[in-house]
């Protein structure tokens, strides 16, 4: 019963007309709302409809609706404005947050689909004038001219091709991220004044336990890395709850280097020879800069093609794969 209420609550929520018919009717110098309140990784595919946005419309105000989890990434997007919303959790409280807005918006872009509150309210809330949806089945959603090709692509190319759908001129379909200034300074300078140059990275942490890394087989890949004397850094997030166990035990074999933002973690990666990370943005930053990527992932996330690394030098292997298996010397090595 309760699912069956939450579906008729999103229904009525989602039951809306749009005032346009088609992108072609949008004002020439429009506001434009980007619904991304989600993950860093997420946020990172849909670089191709600001893109596509802003190729259309030069003078464009957009906006970018996001959470904590991935303000750092929206907040150094040049080509946005970021405006922050409370956890999804929190989404009973957005209709007052983003009242400013109301009925000032053109276009609404919504790249996930609309079967949570979290999402549904913010086109509720705002009543824009269009909204397009990479998913189609919400009432308030205007239907593509053509089909939305999505079949064995990278996440960023279905955002692409979303685009072009809506009679969007095509635009690349690549992860794209901008680097906070003040950051990149701050760990260039670390990285020249400890001498840390030519290495590879591992990021063994993901948002669940599942798709992470534990400690003694991140020795052992680092091992084997430091065997064939290629230098590497561990990216340790400064909220890992046995940081100092990290520290200590991986000390002797890498580089580690505490991160308190993604910010550091882009400026590390960019100046690295490669990465080694589970399934998580990290591996969508290596993408944006074409790094040589080992992508590990569980027995489900490798069937999900549209997440995987896009550089040109890639290996994927799953977490339970043998180390041997997993350092792949094609890909990291000079």
């Amino acid at each position: 019963m309760a699912s069956l209420h939450k579906k008729l609550f999103r229904g009525f929520l989602n039951n809306r007309k749009n005032e346009l018919k088609s992108i072609d009717e949008v004002p020439s110098s429009p506001m434009v709302i980007i619904n991304a309140t989600f993950q860093i990784g997420d946020y990172l595919s849909i670089s191709p409809i600001i893109e596509a946005v802003k190729n259309k419309w030069h003078t464009a105000k957009i906006v970018v609706l996001c959470t904590t989890k991935n303000q750092d990434v929206v907040y150094n997007d040049e080509r946005v404005e970021c405006f922050v919303l409370p956890p999804k959790e929190q989404w009973y409280k957005y209709p007052k947050i983003l009242s400013k807005f109301q009925e000032k918006v053109d276009l609404l872009i919504e790249p996930a689909a609309l079967d949570r509150a979290h999402r549904c309210i913010i086109g509720y809330t705002l009543k824009p004038k269009l909204t397009i949806c990479l998913h189609q089945e919400a009432k308030c959603v205007l239907p593509t001219i053509t089909e939305i090709a999505r079949d064995n692509i990278s996440q960023a190319q279905v955002s692409a091709n979303m685009m072009l759908s809506y009679g969007f001129e095509k635009v690349d379909g690549t992860f794209k991220v901008y680097e906070n200034k003040i950051t990149k300074i701050k760990t260039e300078q670390y990285l020249d004044s400890n001498n840390i140059s030519d290495f590879i990275v591992l990021n063994p942490f993901a948002s669940s336990s599942e798709r992470s890394l534990n400690i003694e087989k991140s020795i052992g890949i680092l091992t084997k890395v430091k065997e064939r004397n290629i230098n590497s850094v561990l990216l340790l997030p400064s909220y890992i709850s046995n940081l100092k166990e990290w520290q200590d035990k991986l000390k002797n074999v890498c580089h580690v280097i505490t991160v308190s933002s993604i910010n550091e973690s882009l400026t590390i990666i960019k100046n690295s020879n490669g990465v080694i990370s589970v399934d998580t943005s990290i591996v969508h930053i290596a993408s944006s800069y074409n790094k040589p990527t080992i992508g590990i992932y569980t027995h489900a996330g490798i069937k999900v093609i549209n997440w995987m690394p896009q550089s040109d030098k890639k290996h994927i292997v799953t977490i339970d794969s043998p180390i041997d298996e997993i350092v792949n010397f094609d890909v990291i090595a000079n």
